[in-house]
């Protein structure tokens, strides 16, 4: 008899996670191919292309340290369900995407609000050791933050 499997565990949310950010990586890269006629933009684009390599990294290394039963820890339904919903939206046609200024933000904004309550649920799930110091809040996120803020505004 095969066992059920319960999708909502922490093995579930870091393998969405980890489709999330490649599908940002994928996103973001297409964007930069759209703006290479706006050096900042461009530049921007080039670093939070970087950093969803990181956060990818990061990602694989809180998997890979994981025991069996710290995979199955389980994990907010509803986390799951938003992590679905923004891949949808993320892997939308291009021409929906990119059909303007304000559709191709609004999908910016989804992907770093996703990526954000992701870390923030990460930090309270005891079996991932995650290491959130007040270094890493302060310079990861603030950065990447930063350069989100001011690609959004290039963008307008």
């Amino acid at each position: 008899m095969k066992a059920m499997v319960e999708s909502n565990t922490l093995e579930t949310l870091l393998g969405l996670v980890a489709k999330l950010e490649d599908a940002a990586y994928g996103f973001y890269a297409k964007l930069r191919e759209r703006c290479l006629d706006d050096p900042e933009a461009a530049e921007l684009l080039s670093a939070i292309i970087d950093d969803e390599l990181v956060h990818a990294r990061v990602v694989q290394d809180i998997a890979s340290s994981l025991s069996a039963s710290g995979r199955q820890a389980p994990v907010p339904p509803d986390l799951i369900n938003q992590l679905e919903q923004t891949l949808k939206c993320i892997r939308g046609r291009d021409e929906d995407l990119f059909a303007s200024v304000d559709a191709t933000c609004e999908i910016i904004e989804k992907i770093e609000a996703m990526e954000f309550d992701v870390v923030l649920s990460l930090v309270n799930i005891p079996e991932v050791g995650f290491d959130f110091s007040a270094s890493y809040a302060r310079n990861q996120a603030v950065d990447h933050t930063n350069k989100v803020y001011r690609l959004l505004r290039s963008l307008d």
